[in-house]
């Protein structure tokens, strides 16, 4: 595999630092994101889902998902929250599509988004981009670490 799962969400922790509308990178659940005394919003988290893996890629399913918090007596604030959220997955996808990206991985048919409002312990609003990534992988079998195990090939 060109890029491990850890270094790929290392690429994603990145944008999240370097994005100035972004405070917090979380790679996880996103109720235990937001269920955490210090959430900094707005927050990225990235949760991953069942994937696959082909003769030529592995294939990855990832939620990114962008929120910030809200006063919930200040309703008009979301509309703002969800404009922002949406125009920051815009901008991770047109990372997507940069060189550093696609030398590793392709973006697999279209992103499909998804607004949301979640009452739990922070009242956040945002917004869901579901990608479907495939991650190129070589099939080199002499980059795996056997020790002495003979592929008879």
């Amino acid at each position: 595999m060109e890029k491990t799962l850890n270094q790929l969400m290392s690429e994603l922790q990145t944008i999240a630092t370097e994005h100035r509308q972004i405070n917090e990178f979380f790679q996880g659940d996103f109720l235990d994101a937001v269920s955490r005394d210090a959430a900094l919003y707005p927050l990225m988290i990235v949760t991953l889902q069942p994937s696959s893996m082909s003769q030529r890629s592995v294939n990855l399913s990832l939620v990114i998902t962008l929120c910030d918090k809200y006063d919930i007596q200040e309703y008009r604030q979301i509309n703002e929250i969800h404009s922002d959220c949406l125009q920051i997955l815009n901008d991770i996808r047109i990372t997507f599509q940069q060189e550093r990206w696609t030398n590793f991985m392709d973006v697999n048919g279209d992103i499909q988004t998804q607004p949301f409002v979640n009452r739990g312990p922070d009242v956040t609003a945002g917004w869901t981009m579901t990608a479907n990534v495939n991650i190129f992988d070589d099939g080199n079998w002499c980059g795996i670490p056997y020790d002495d195990y003979d592929f008879e090939n």
